[in-house]
């Protein structure tokens, strides 16, 4: 009977030990994973991995390409790691309240702050940025700060997306405003836009309706309204105090120069509700019609916008958002992270962080299917370039000028949530109610900010 009884506590301490182990290791589904290291811990990058990329985003053999070849370096630096790389439906709740979406999985900048705080869905990387001994003064400043939440980095951004505009070249050269070889320069300003805008409206027959304007913006999109927000000092969003602030003069002076530009048809606002009389005075100008200026949403869309031009044999041309007095060139960025219940949390941070290498971000970029990188010494070089017919003369420097000046473009990035959702519903309501019936639109920011600011004072920290 003692014996019995001496086995049976002998078994009690050893799967306390064991669960002990694995409670530091992640070698259980079940252990939340904070990401923290005792002092002068060495990882181990070894054993089996799980990565999930989401089906949407890499629907076909050729976007795909740019994951295995990034997989497939690391695979080669670490042959200890055994990686499965599988695709996954859009919706990650499933997967994740279940906790099989695996050790590694895909997310952008907008999924940071509910991902990691609201659902404990991500785990901290700092430690492991410095046990990896990451250089972060490389990565432009804008696509760490998207990176952060609460204070600590959950998520390895591995593209810089800064929204661009593509432009009808010809049409600049036809209004005097480029010289035959000549392009918008990188550092234009919203000024210039205005003075181009202007020269640039054409009229049908009838004096009155517009077959040409300066630019189409989707003023519903956060990236699009955004920038007027920050353009000149809006700081906005205290998560400190838990407070946004969008009847500000410096907000108020930004809506205003997006309104000044729907009153003076510099730019058609596309996705909002017009009255009868503003859409009439469009005709049947649209974003990718009549538009000099059209929003490009990614880099990797670039090509089906440029299709646009090449079949109707016009010359086109990347431009930067024009600069503001402040920083306010919208960027958002794409990457992955470590799910918080991961089996392997070592050589599961090693993989992310290596997208924070030169190595890493070659052989996720270099080929098709890549992106723009997010180092600074590797955006002026072109191994990022699409490398097709016609592309030679683009100025692919627009995709990483002006990184000084980035600003989040995803209001999810700045705020929770639930705060984001109120502020991109009442913009778009904002902007649909002016350009219907010309409703107060600062009357709308004052809404806006007591309703978000209601809410946020009773979510938890």
């Amino acid at each position: 009977m003692k014996k019995s009884f001496s086995l049976i506590v002998k078994v009690i301490f050893l799967a306390l030990a064991v669960m002990l182990l694995f409670s530091f290791t992640g070698c259980s589904t079940g252990v939340y994973i904070s990401g923290d290291l005792p002092d002068d811990y060495a990882p181990e990058i070894a054993g089996k991995l799980k990565v999930a990329a989401r089906q949407d985003v890499y629907p076909s053999a050729a976007s795909q390409k740019s994951l295995n070849n990034w997989i497939n370096y690391f695979r080669t630096e670490h042959p200890d790691v055994n990686i499965e790389l599988t695709y996954v439906p859009t919706d990650y709740s499933a997967l994740i309240s279940s906790k099989t979406i695996g050790d590694v999985y895909w997310l952008s900048d907008a999924d940071v702050y509910n991902l990691a705080i609201t659902q404990d869905a991500l785990m901290a990387l700092d430690s492991y940025i410095e046990a990896y001994d990451i250089d972060l003064t490389e990565i432009y400043g804008g696509i760490m700060s998207l990176c952060e939440a609460a204070g600590k980095t959950y998520f390895v951004g591995s593209t810089c997306g800064n929204v661009v505009f593509t432009y009808n070249v010809d049409a600049m050269v036809e209004a005097g405003l480029l010289a035959p070889g000549e392009r918008v320069a990188n550092d234009w300003t919203w000024e210039d836009f205005k003075v181009y805008a202007e020269q640039l409206k054409k009229y049908d027959e009838d004096g009155v309706t517009l077959t040409q304007v300066g630019a189409g913006m989707a003023l519903n999109w956060p990236n699009c309204f955004s920038p007027f927000i920050y353009a000149y000092g809006g700081n906005w969003a205290d998560k400190e105090n838990k407070k946004v602030t969008l009847s500000s003069k410096a907000v108020q002076d930004g809506i205003g120069a997006a309104i000044e530009a729907i009153d003076n048809r510099w730019i058609y606002p596309e996705g909002i509700n017009m009255g009868k009389e503003m859409q009439s005075s469009y005709g049947t100008v649209s974003t990718r019609n009549g538009c000099v200026f059209a929003y490009n949403q990614a880099y990797t869309v670039l090509p089906s916008n440029a299709e646009g031009y090449n079949t109707r044999g016009i010359t086109w041309d990347v431009a930067p958002w024009p600069l503001f007095p402040e920083k306010a060139s919208p960027c958002g960025t794409l990457g992955f992270g470590v799910f918080s219940y991961t089996k392997n949390p070592d050589a599961a941070a090693a993989l992310v962080l290596s997208l924070w290498t030169e190595e890493g971000q070659l052989a996720l970029h270099g080929q098709e299917g890549g992106d723009v990188p997010v180092l600074k010494k590797l955006g002026d070089q072109d191994f990022w370039y699409l490398k097709r017919e016609g592309y030679t003369d683009i100025n692919f420097s627009a995709f990483t000028a002006n990184y000084e000046k980035y600003v989040p473009g995803q209001v999810n990035a700045s705020v929770p949530p639930e705060i984001a959702t109120i502020i991109e519903k009442g913009m778009t309501a904002m902007f649909n109610a002016y350009c219907t019936n010309g409703a107060s639109w600062t009357d709308k920011l004052q809404e806006m900010e007591t309703q978000c600011n209601d809410l946020w004072s009773t979510l938890a920290d």
